[in-house]
């Protein structure tokens, strides 16, 4: 709900005698500055469960606010698609109540993420069906500009809809945004799309579906983050970062997924629209792909590849003390080696600097942080680095060990790196290691997994 007033939209008993093939719930499902949603049964298909969008009275009266709305019934009309919501009925350009009759959804996008991140899988199947929406919709002329979770409703067996073309704009139709409006929601729509002042000199249904592909990006980051793009970033300034940042980054909130899951976010939400997927069903396939290849990793510890300790001979004489002291590594303020000896020499302060550019630095590594290919020493580097060889998406300190008897600890490793299906490398110390002795597995225990993928 927003500020709208009631006085804005008709009393319910109003609206029940203006529509009365439909029993309206006078209490609203929503309500924008535009628009307010109720639940309905259809009198006239036996109590079919539908959804009645009313605009605001206020804006009816406003030939340009009139037009957009009788816009939106056209288009959505017109595009005969199973994940386009389509019209039950509607109301014609001379009727007083400006209205719009949609099937009941079970829910939507919103909602759903507002319970956290879905699983890829799951994401997969969501962005597909949008996909398959949007390239429709522009294969016809007509560009969304305003998906968002909220306009991604679900089905029946979680079939999905893309609704809400308030703002969708034919390529060959007049654009009823006027010059300083903005367009779609800040956080999902491209820079290019938001601002219809910029877009004042003219644009082209290209331009209009790659900021589609930007907004599917967005929902797909959502979707894997349980976060919408640029959550952290403070509303003054989140226009300029998008305009002039990257684009936010999935591995910083969740490194344990699959680094190539990012790289598509990243891809889709490129701030230059040249280097964004040509289409939504390319971002689609290209996801889906990607998470078929993480589902086809390990499917047991046999399989998963294991380069073992790492060989420190000479960083353990020269002090950095990998075996016991990573098991702190950048986990507390107290870095100190595990026999009370003093600060490990090879942990990472958790307020120290990123490193970055072609800087180089010998510390243990924080997940989501990249390593060189030395197999001698852990060396931090930028991850976009020519010299970034592995990339840590995950550290567990202390873990369980299912397997006590097996002193490569790859059942464990596979409890620690491996349960979410991606393929993967892994170093680990325990107190056999650092003390240079054959495991003993009723009285040694491991310090940590390092969970990494190779770039």
């Amino acid at each position: 709900m927003d500020d709208t007033t009631d006085s804005e939209f008709l009393p319910p008993e109003e609206l029940q005698a203006l529509l009365p093939g439909f029993r309206i719930d006078p209490e609203p499902l929503g309500t924008t500055a535009m628009s307010r949603v109720y639940r309905a049964a259809d009198a006239r298909l036996h109590d079919r469960k539908v959804a009645v969008k009313v605009m605001a009275g206020s804006l009816a009266a406003f030939p340009g606010f009139r037009k957009r709305f009788l816009r939106e019934i056209e288009l959505m009309a017109g595009l005969d698609h199973p994940h386009i919501m389509f019209v039950v009925a509607a109301a014609g350009p001379d009727d007083r109540l400006l209205y719009l009759v949609m099937p009941q959804a079970e829910g939507d996008l919103r909602a759903r993420l507002a319970m956290g991140a879905m699983e890829p899988a799951a994401a997969a199947r969501v962005i597909a069906q949008v996909a398959s929406a949007l390239d429709y919709a522009h294969d016809r002329g007509v560009a969304h500009r305003d998906v968002k979770p909220a306009n991604i409703l679900f089905g029946a067996g979680d079939h999905v809809y893309l609704s809400d073309f308030g703002v969708a704009k034919h390529a060959v139709g007049e654009d009823l945004t006027r010059v300083g409006d903005s367009i779609g929601t800040r956080r999902y729509t491209a820079p290019e799309v938001y601002s219809a002042a910029k877009r004042a000199a003219g644009s082209d249904s290209g331009v209009d579906r790659s900021g589609d592909v930007y907004s599917l990006g967005a929902v797909l980051f959502h979707c894997l983050t349980g976060q919408r793009p640029f959550d952290r970033t403070d509303d003054a300034i989140v226009a300029r970062v998008q305009e002039e940042g990257p684009a936010p980054s999935v591995a910083e909130i969740r490194p344990d997924l699959p680094a190539e899951f990012d790289a598509i976010a990243a891809k889709a939400m490129s701030r230059d629209r040249a280097d964004r997927y040509r289409t939504c069903g390319e971002l689609a396939r290209a996801f889906e792909q990607a998470v078929a290849r993480a589902e086809d990793g390990p499917a047991k510890p046999g399989r998963v590849r294991r380069p073992g300790r790492l060989a420190l001979a000479g960083a353990l004489a020269a002090g950095l003390a990998l075996g016991g002291g990573l098991s702190f590594l950048a986990f507390g303020p107290e870095l100190r080696d595990s026999t009370g000896d003093g600060v490990v020499a090879g942990a990472v302060d958790p307020t120290a600097a990123p490193v970055t550019g072609d800087d180089q630095v010998e510390r243990a590594p924080r997940a989501g942080e990249c390593l060189t290919a030395d197999e001698d020493r852990y060396v931090v580097v930028a991850c976009d680095s020519e010299a970034a060889a592995k990339r840590v998406y995950r550290v567990v300190t202390d873990p369980e060990d299912p397997n006590p008897a097996q002193p490569d600890h790859d059942d464990a490793a596979w409890e620690a790196c491996g349960h979410e299906g991606v393929e993967f490398d892994y170093y680990w110390a325990d107190s056999a290691v650092r003390e240079g002795r054959e495991w003993e597995p009723e009285t040694d225990r491991i310090y940590y997994f390092l969970c990494y993928q190779r770039l």
